[in-house]
């Protein structure tokens, strides 16, 4: 059982990792612009209030915060 956590190395995961929260950020700041365009339906900001107050923005901080530490782990690892 133990096995299965030392599948992938650590540059695999570090990679891998990259991708899944590239991807994230981009579809946090995709649901961030459904918020300023006004169609989105899901989240707890009133149409008249700040955007700036929704959970889709602290979210895409949140992702790309979290992104771009990614990122530097990959660049300081050599892998980009």
């Amino acid at each position: 059982m133990n096995n299965i956590l030392y599948m992938f190395d650590l540059s695999t995961t570090v990679y891998a990792l990259v991708v899944v929260l590239a991807l994230g950020t981009i579809y946090a700041w995709y649901q961030f612009a459904l918020v300023l365009a006004r169609r989105c339906d899901t989240c707890s900001v009133d149409l008249k209030a700040s955007p700036f107050k929704s959970k889709c923005f602290v979210g895409a901080i949140f992702f790309s915060v979290a992104f771009v530490l990614a990122v530097n782990t990959a660049l300081l690892m050599g892998l980009f």
